[in-house]
């Protein structure tokens, strides 16, 4: 099951948020804690975090249950709040250096969390100019066409793959991205999809190399 929009965009606003800002990511762990523990034996500093994001009530004994239809989606909740929570395990700092935000957008993708790759680049694509421009809207149809894939969506994945290859093949060598093997094999999932083929497992994302580059 797909998370309702409040709950995926909600939960993708706390996971960038976490790269940077340590009560988001003390809130991501306590979502974990709460899917590890089904909710039971949480310690006050996690109850009110997840209280506070208002999809939760506290029955009889402290004991933490998602409300009314949020509790249908608990078993895709958890899954990405452990994604997410793996992958803020290690980071870098914010002054790392000018591929940050590619490094980002590859450890997002490396644990399957594509919309939030989506979100973390459109803000870059929006600002930015030119082939950067065409790369970095290339790399978001890309992410999404995997998020498709992810819901059970062939069609929007196939074309957003399509497309977001498209850019990539024309302007991808403005971004500091070894982008060569990886589009080839996005090339091949393609090929399947149009042959009829189900989504296969995702591409590994590339990892920007030391090229300097600037996202805005």
């Amino acid at each position: 099951m797909a998370l309702s929009l409040p709950l995926r965009n909600r939960l993708a606003e706390l996971t960038l948020d976490a790269f940077h800002d340590d009560e988001a990511r003390r809130t991501l762990r306590a979502l974990a804690r709460f899917c590890e523990a089904e909710g039971e034996g949480l310690e006050a500093g996690d109850l009110a975090r997840l209280g506070g994001l208002g999809w939760f009530r506290v029955d009889a004994g402290d004991r933490l249950r998602l409300e009314g239809a949020h509790a249908a989606q608990q078993a895709a909740l958890c899954r990405r709040a452990r994604a997410a929570t793996a992958m803020l395990e290690d980071v870098p700092s914010p002054a790392d250096g000018p591929t940050l935000l590619l490094d980002r957008a590859a450890r997002l993708a490396d644990h399957g969390l594509y919309f939030e790759v989506h979100e973390l680049l459109e803000p870059a694509w929006i600002r930015a100019e030119g082939e950067v421009r065409t790369a970095l809207q290339g790399l978001i149809q890309v992410a999404v066409a995997f998020h498709h894939a992810e819901n059970g969506n062939p069609q929007g994945t196939e074309s957003l793959l399509a497309e977001g290859l498209a850019k990539l093949r024309a302007s991808g060598h403005a971004l500091p991205l070894p982008i060569g093997t990886w589009v080839a094999a996005l090339d091949a999932e393609l090929a399947g999809l149009r042959a009829g083929r189900p989504p296969g497992s995702p591409v590994p994302w590339p990892r920007p190399t030391e090229t300097p580059w600037r996202s805005s």
